[in-house]
């Protein structure tokens, strides 16, 4: 595809452009199948995508190829996730049960089962600092579990803990409540007491989001220098928080329409998402969808005044709709997806695109 780039992200992220896109599949009832999810791998060297055809699908960044496409025909598959074990991913189930899953993508064979929730999984957030990760689910339920044991290591009963995230250090989590538009910070030391800082999101949605208040928050996600939080939703734009104290760095505007995805939990039938936007590699812009529109959205947060930012960047896509967004951790190249999954790179980058 091309050699991939380390330079400083500032110089290339308004240049990014589609290099690569791939093929999706049908679906048993005849509808062409939706990517749910994207995650890299610690190295960047790989992609996962996970589909609601009920199929995981692997990808080499470096040769720009598919490499493996699993089935989880009985299981179902979402939220698929490299650990920091080489070639395992860990995913949930959407059908029969709502356990965890962890794969040994090399045999294909499953490695652990992790089972404690009792609706569909809504979030799985990997410790950056080793083997614990957190499960939200449905079931109004927060689960801390090391991948070497089957149990939960401690179990949280919330409401509407539909999203999770660790900081960079691996001592703080946040959990995101909708309902009672709220995000709850807590020790992972003291899992089990009480969180150390709430932050009140009411204010801000009356002021951002106040259609949707209580509704529709897609994804969490720290900046990897620590000092911020993204705080996505599906049809406004994204809050982005100060990380220590909760207040509105500023309010990401931009978006024409929603992803037609039912992030976190589908309760009328729509493809699941993962949310549309996230942090680049360096943690000083957010990247993600547009909606309808065939665009990706740049937005610098280093320009934040306190409200409303628009993108300072348009990328276009060339019809492409970005319903599911992920920045690479290493290189500088992202993944979009809606029915397809598509690489990006900057223009001079690209020799031979494949679109």
């Amino acid at each position: 595809m091309a050699a991939l780039s380390q330079q400083k992200v500032n110089d290339v992220v308004k240049h990014y452009r589609p290099a690569r896109q791939f093929p999706g599949s049908t679906r048993s009832d005849g509808d062409e199948s939706r990517v749910t999810s994207l995650d890299f791998d610690d190295a960047g060297e790989f992609l996962v995508a996970a589909s609601d055809d009920d199929t995981m699908q692997v990808y080499d960044i470096k040769e720009g190829k598919r490499t493996k496409v699993i089935p989880s025909k009985k299981y179902g598959i979402h939220l698929a996730r490299f650990t920091h074990h080489p070639r395992n991913v860990l995913f949930a189930s959407t059908k029969q049960e709502d356990s965890l899953r962890l794969l040994e993508l090399h045999n294909e064979s499953f490695v652990r089962y992790f089972t404690a929730h009792t609706a569909q999984v809504t979030c799985i957030a990997l410790s950056p600092g080793g083997d614990q990760f957190l499960s939200c689910g449905n079931d109004d339920m927060v689960c801390l579990w090391d991948l070497n044991s089957r149990s939960p290591q401690g179990k949280l009963k919330l409401v509407t803990p539909y999203l999770a995230a660790y900081d960079p250090s691996a001592n703080v989590m946040a959990i995101a409540s909708q309902t009672t538009s709220s995000v709850l910070m807590y020790d992972v030391r003291n899992f089990d007491k009480a969180p150390f800082e709430t932050f009140d999101m009411a204010q801000a949605e009356e002021r951002y989001t106040p259609t949707t208040k209580g509704r529709l928050w897609t994804k969490l996600e720290f900046s990897n220098d620590g000092k911020s939080m993204l705080l996505g939703t599906d049809y406004h734009g994204h809050f982005v928080l100060d990380a220590f104290d909760g207040s509105v760095k500023s309010f990401l505007t931009g978006k024409t329409s929603g992803t037609g995805r039912a992030a976190p939990i589908s309760t009328s039938g729509k493809p699941l998402g993962q949310g549309d936007a996230c942090f680049t590699q360096d943690g000083r812009y957010v990247i993600g969808g547009a909606g309808d529109q065939s665009e990706l959205l740049v937005w610098d947060t280093q320009s934040a005044t306190g409200g409303r930012q628009e993108p300072t960047a348009n990328l276009a896509s060339r019809g492409i709709k970005s319903a599911v967004v992920q920045c690479n951790p290493r290189f500088n190249m992202l993944a979009t997806a809606d029915s397809k999954v598509c690489m990006w790179l900057p223009g001079d980058q690209i020799k031979n695109p494949e679109l």
